[in-house]
């Protein structure tokens, strides 16, 4: 296992899925429940008009 000083070559990316499971799970969901709830409330409205 690479020390963090020696990310060469192989090692250099070794750390990205365990920074992309926080974001995917616990940081992603927030703006894309956003999106979907402001795209909601704007089909709403459309039709009230």
């Amino acid at each position: 296992m690479a020390d963090l000083t020696q990310l060469t070559g192989d090692y250099a990316a070794s750390w990205l899925p365990w920074i992309m499971i926080p974001m995917v799970f616990y940081i992603l969901p927030f703006p894309v429940f956003a999106l979907l709830f402001l795209w909601i409330e704007r089909m709403t409205v459309e039709e009230e008009n």
